[in-house]
């Protein structure tokens, strides 16, 4: 007997940027996607929405909606450092882009965290009373060794913020039911 899959989504800060220019700008907005924060709380609320410590710290730069909902949700953000010993081994594969080389010591950026985050979830065996869970990476970013590169040569499912929403039944246009 195959146990179902629980979609955990480890959201990297460029598609929480996208989520606020898309969805976030003005309260236009925000009142005709309505749905979409709506969702966003479920699954922050479900435990099925993570991002790494440093999307905290950026998000919240900013006091614009997804800055705000940041704050009201920071269950969502992993504790600093988790699996760090991941991140080394994702910095060992040749030719990514994921961090500046130009960057200050002690610089951190969030891209290869959101990768360790969602392998450190499927490694993780589920309970006998759990779901099995399956993490995908939320990502815009789509550049040769980016994240959606290294996700793709370690076997991790990458998609994009539209493709998570549409993943969770949340869909706008001429397919979308009324």
């Amino acid at each position: 007997m195959e146990l179902a899959v629980r979609r955990i989504y480890c959201v990297d800060t460029s598609s929480f940027g996208y989520c606020q220019r898309s969805f976030g700008q003005r309260s236009t907005r925000l009142t005709f996607f309505a749905q979409v924060w709506a969702l966003l709380d479920r699954l922050a609320d479900e435990g099925r929405l993570q991002a790494p410590h440093f999307g905290y710290i950026e998000i919240t730069k900013n006091n614009d909606h997804i800055g705000q909902w940041a704050k009201a949700h920071p269950g969502v953000f992993r504790p600093r450092g988790e699996y760090a010993s991941r991140v080394i081994e994702i910095l060992k594969e040749p030719g990514h882009h994921l961090v500046r080389n130009d960057a200050p010591r002690g610089a951190e950026e969030s891209d290869p965290w959101v990768i360790a985050l969602a392998e450190g979830i499927n490694a993780t065996p589920p309970t006998l009373f759990d779901e099995r869970p399956l993490a995908l990476v939320v990502s815009e970013e789509t550049k040769g060794g980016g994240i959606k590169d290294i996700c793709e040569r370690r076997g991790i499912e990458h998609v994009d913020f539209t493709q998570m929403l549409g993943l969770e039944g949340l869909s706008f246009g001429p397919s979308a039911t009324t």
